[in-house]
């Protein structure tokens, strides 16, 4: 797994009239050229080529509750990785506002999606979960 440095934020996001990921998410703009040349929609279709491979996670980091999805082999590098960012201690191409949460600061973003590495963690939210899952495996 690569060192995570592109992070795409985004917040839970409903009846827009969108279909696709774009009904349930509002990606945040990053700044960064990076965001801007297909790496989300290429990430998107990297995790729906192996989507069987993928779990679903609910932990906790900081006394809040997050769920991940990831590759099942990944999962305990991630929760590392994860555990990182609450610490502040990796550094990103932009800053995403998770550590913010954790310590109870109210954020703009629910959702975190590490487009490099494939795998993405949110607030926990089981509605979110229904609705991305069905996305996701493309029964919806």
């Amino acid at each position: 797994m690569r060192q995570p440095y592109l992070i795409q934020a985004a917040s839970f996001f409903t009846d827009n009239g969108q279909v696709g990921l774009d009904s349930i998410l509002e990606l945040e703009y990053m700044g960064s050229a990076e965001f801007e040349c297909g790496v989300v929609p290429e990430s998107l279709s990297k995790i729906k080529k192996e989507v069987d491979k993928y779990i679903f996670c609910d932990t906790i980091v900081k006394d809040k509750t997050i769920t991940v999805f990831c590759k099942r082999e990944d999962f305990t590098e991630i929760l590392e990785i994860i555990n990182k960012l609450a610490e502040n201690k990796l550094r990103l191409k932009e800053w995403i506002e998770f550590g913010d949460w954790l310590t109870g600061k109210k954020v703009r973003n629910d959702l975190w999606w590490d487009i490099r590495n494939h795998f993405m963690w949110w607030k926990s939210n089981s509605a979110f979960k229904v609705e991305f899952e069905l996305l996701i495996k493309g029964q919806n």
